[in-house]
C-alpha cells in the first residue's frame, strides 16, 4: 500500500534548523544528519535486540509534537531535548561491550562532527546547563535507570 502523501522527516528537520545561530545551534544543526544516524544504525542486522527499543523509542520521540520542549514554543531551540536524547541513546549504544563506537562510526559518514565529542564533552555541557530539562527527558523516555547520577 502506498501512501498518498509521504513525509519526509529529515527533510522537516534541515528546513526548521537551517540558518538557526541561536544557543547550542552548533549541535541543533546536526540534528538531520543525526536522525539519519539513527535510522542507518536501526536498519542494521548488527544492532543488538535489546537496543532497538531505545531507538524506536528516540524516532518516536522526534516525531511527537508535544514533547516536553515543544519548537512551537521555544522556536528552533525547541529540538534541545530531542538532540538530548539522540546523544543518550547513541552514549548508550557506544558504550555496550557488544556494540561500541566504531559501530556507531559505522553510520557516521554524513555527520561533519566527530561524534566522540559530541557523546563525551559536548554531551556533558549540554545536560549540564540544562539539568532540568534532562533531568525530566530521562524520566518521560524511560532512561532514568541509565543516569543515575542526574
Amino acid at each position: 500500500m502506498k501512501l498518498n502523501q509521504e513525509f519526509d522527516f529529515k527533510n522537516y528537520l534541515e528546513k526548521n534548523t537551517v540558518g538557526y545561530s541561536g544557543k547550542y545551534s552548533e549541535y541543533i544543526l546536526l540534528l538531520p544528519s543525526l536522525y539519519d544516524v539513527l535510522c542507518h544504525i536501526l536498519e542494521s542486522d548488527e544492532l543488538p535486540a535489546k537496543l532497538r527499543a531505545d531507538f524506536y523509542l528516540t524516532i518516536g520521540y522526534l516525531f511527537y509534537p508535544n514533547d516536553i520542549y515543544p519548537e512551537e514554543e521555544h522556536g528552533t531551540l525547541g529540538f534541545l531535548d530531542d538532540l538530548m536524547l539522540i546523544m543518550v541513546v547513541l552514549r548508550k549504544c557506544s558504550i555496550q561491550e557488544d556494540v561500541g563506537i566504531d559501530f556507531i562510526k559505522n553510520f557516521t559518514g554524513q555527520l561533519n562532527y566527530p561524534i566522540e565529542k559530541l557523546l563525551t564533552e559536548d554531551f556533558d555541557k549540554i545536560t549540564k546547563e540544562n539539568k532540568l530539562l534532562f533531568d525530566e527527558l530521562l524520566s518521560v523516555s524511560g532512561m532514568r535507570f541509565y543516569y543515575k547520577d542526574y
